[in-house]
């Protein structure tokens, strides 16, 4: 083991958008079990959260046997308030979802780039350039369209669209967090921090308005724990490892990416239709977000992410 996190650790400095992409692949599994699963939303969440703070409080209580350092107070107040951030995140995200249509949620979530840069300029000093700017409007664009690509013509909801829109709102803080938090706390304890905080928020919810938590079948508590441990688990530590030596503005535009591969897995493993307009707009996305990488304003982004990182030890 200690051989092997030294390693781990420079793969991450030196290829850390490959984890983020990986993070994003792992994360559009989610939708495709969620969807292959009776359970509504809420109680799906509570079960993969819960699972989620059995698996990662296993790994904790083994690094702590490995002689690893227990975070201080101070530095357990980032992942208390990412928990936060993430559980009315997950709440609002499958309570939007009930009110109005996916499409509905998923034309807001085009907008995640743009809320991101706005808390990204406050915290991190970030100033993506017109380069940036006009790649990310590719990807954005590609996004929306794969979003009405999936629509059933059914009219929204203006509470449901506002839900949605705040849901954007807190994931862009509990992503800004957890790179926030980079800084202070070890991955794991981060994440097992914000999951146990997230899975009480999201209880209390099951609680007050009833949802029957405990009526759940072996297949859906198998979906969940896939979730918990894919996209849970691998994913957000994939994900939350690399963000010290990565731009806050870059990783949003890749995960505009994730409906495609979803509706991709989808059409792999459930037999969902995938036409030519979710082929074009994915493609858009991917391209959208291999320019904003690679554009001169990316690049520069990057390197101050790094420069940063190498200031902090």
């Amino acid at each position: 083991m200690a051989a092997v996190l030294p390693r781990a650790s420079a793969a991450a400095q030196r290829w850390p958008l490959a984890l983020v992409a990986a993070g994003v692949a792992l994360y559009s599994t989610g939708p495709v079990m969620l969807q292959a699963s009776n359970l509504s939303g809420p109680v799906f969440s509570f079960w993969r959260l819960w699972l989620g703070v059995a698996g990662l409080g296993a790994v904790v209580v083994v690094q702590r046997g490995l002689g690893m350092q227990w975070p201080t107070r101070q530095a357990w107040t980032v992942a208390v308030w990412a928990g936060v951030a993430f559980g009315f995140h997950q709440l609002l995200f499958f309570s939007a979802v009930r009110v109005t249509t996916v499409v509905d949620v998923s034309l807001m979530n085009a907008l995640a780039p743009v809320v991101t840069a706005v808390g990204a300029r406050w915290m991190f000093a970030e100033r993506p350039g017109r380069r940036f700017w006009v790649w990310a409007g590719v990807a954005i664009g590609g996004a929306a369209l794969l979003a009405v690509a999936a629509s059933n013509a059914r009219p929204g909801n203006a509470l449901g669209m506002a839900m949605a829109l705040a849901n954007v709102g807190f994931f862009a803080a509990f992503f800004l967090l957890s790179k926030k938090g980079r800084d202070h706390l070890p991955v794991v304890p981060f994440l097992f921090g914000t999951i146990v905080v997230a899975a009480l928020l999201v209880s209390t919810f099951v609680l007050v308005t009833g949802a029957h938590a405990t009526d759940v079948g072996s297949v859906d508590l198998m979906l969940a724990a896939g979730v918990a441990l894919g996209p849970g688990l691998v994913g957000h530590f994939v994900m939350t490892w690399p963000l010290r030596y990565v731009p806050a503005n870059i990783p949003p535009v890749m995960r505009l990416a994730q409906p495609f591969v979803a509706g991709a897995l989808a059409w792999w493993l459930l037999a969902e239709a995938l036409s030519w307009r979710h082929l074009f707009a994915g493609t858009l996305v991917v391209i959208g977000a291999a320019g904003t990488v690679l554009s001169h304003d990316g690049r520069r982004l990057r390197a101050q992410a790094r420069q940063q990182a190498a200031g902090q030890g």
